[in-house]
């Protein structure tokens, strides 16, 4: 599913490079999941705490994650401090419909109102894509017994989609597996 914010549809007046103005929020507004935008660079927030310490004043520490490099970084948002929220986040979810020339279609998911943001809004990348956190595949092909590393008790495994991940040696032919779509890493056989 793509994630944008109705405002990006909406405007014209471009700001920042990606087309859309970015609403301000207070330091302490700052919430995991949010996509900000600091230093002309969109962030995503992932784990974040509200500390507020003996002496001095209180601050939001989050984690942040770089949207288009997955650079990670650790930053402290003070209260009286302003921060972009960028366009994109978990406010509003749409899903990607079809291209249209320069335009994306998108429809939100519980309105069903279909609406065409242009391509540049987004630099010409795709920004934020939400994924679950799980997928089950099936392994179409894997190493025969006895040639697998028995050392270190795993095995390559081909699954459905062509994507190839190590699994335990008691995984075969035909079994559906659970893989982590964050690493593509094996989880569990299903």
């Amino acid at each position: 599913m793509l994630r944008a914010a109705k405002q990006i549809a909406q405007s014209t007046a471009p700001a920042r490079g990606y087309g859309a103005r970015f609403a301000s929020i207070n330091g302490n507004q700052v919430r995991a999941g949010m996509a900000l935008e600091i230093d002309g660079k969109i962030y995503r927030v992932g784990k974040n705490q509200h500390v507020k310490p003996g002496k001095g004043g209180a601050y939001v520490q989050a984690e942040l994650k770089e949207i288009k490099t997955g650079a990670k970084m650790n930053r402290r948002f003070r209260a009286a401090e302003t921060v972009n929220k960028a366009p994109l986040g978990p406010d509003e979810q749409f899903q990607f419909l079809y291209y249209n020339g320069n335009h994306l279609v998108i429809m939100h998911n519980t309105t069903f109102e279909q609406m065409e943001i242009e391509r540049n809004l987004f630099s010409g990348d795709v920004l934020w894509a939400n994924m679950p956190e799980h997928v089950t595949l099936q392994v179409t092909k894997t190493t025969p017994k006895g040639v697998a590393d028995t050392a270190l008790s795993v095995k390559n495994a081909t699954l459905e989609n062509g994507a190839v991940v190590k699994v335990p040696l008691f995984i075969d032919i035909g079994n559906k597996i659970k893989v982590s779509t964050e690493d593509g890493v094996y989880v569990n056989k299903l």
